[in-house]
């Protein structure tokens, strides 16, 4: 799939279609349709500051809590909070403000390939996080097919267990790497928006 050896399944407030790749990926009839393909599921939660990811969270978070609450939710599931695309237009990120080093955050999405300015958001998200000593992250923030794999993230780690990747982003032994979603896609993923297809 796209060169990848693993995806974080982060649908926006559920965890629904995260535990249906898990659920496939693990299938006891061994029809395994992701090959060797790692799932971490987790969702994206809509904090009141901003959106926030949860990495090997199996259990449902509620939107609308402070940002500290639904991290500390994150934590106490076993999961890793990741600032969701910090510094983005037209999108909720929690903003590069200093206060955020507070939260409890484990790392922070430095490139998010639907980011627009896309070098701009990236630039400025890894400066921050280089300046802060923040574990950084990628994502392709996929709402359609083409785009998954865009942005991601490098794991230093050789280990495929979920929970020993979890403790190498919690380490900063990653790498984002990518680039931005192409215009032609852009209009695309906002089409199929306007028909409710996403």
């Amino acid at each position: 799939m796209k060169g990848l050896n693993g995806i974080a399944v982060t649908d926006h407030d559920t965890i629904e279609g995260a535990m249906k790749i898990v659920r496939m990926i693990e299938s006891p009839r061994g029809d395994n349709r992701l090959g060797n393909l790692i799932a971490i599921p987790g969702i994206e939660v809509s904090t009141r500051q901003g959106h926030l990811l949860g990495l090997n969270v199996t259990m449902s978070i509620p939107r609308g809590l402070d940002v500290e609450e639904a991290i500390e939710r994150i934590h106490d599931a076993g999961g890793v909070a990741v600032a969701a695309h910090p510094w983005i237009l037209f999108k909720r990120g929690i903003g590069l403000d200093s206060k955020i080093l507070s939260y409890g955050l484990d790392a922070i999405e430095v490139m998010n390939s639907s980011a627009f300015p896309f070098w701009l958001s990236a630039r400025k998200c890894r400066e921050f996080a280089r300046r802060h000593n923040l574990p950084q992250t990628a994502g392709s923030d996929s709402h359609i097919p083409e785009t998954i794999g865009l942005a991601y993230t490098i794991i230093s780690e050789c280990e495929t267990k979920i929970e020993s990747l979890m403790e190498s982003i919690r380490k900063g032994l990653t790498k984002p790497a990518g680039r931005g979603m192409p215009l032609s896609l852009r209009v695309k993923r906002a089409l199929d928006a306007l028909r409710g297809v996403s």
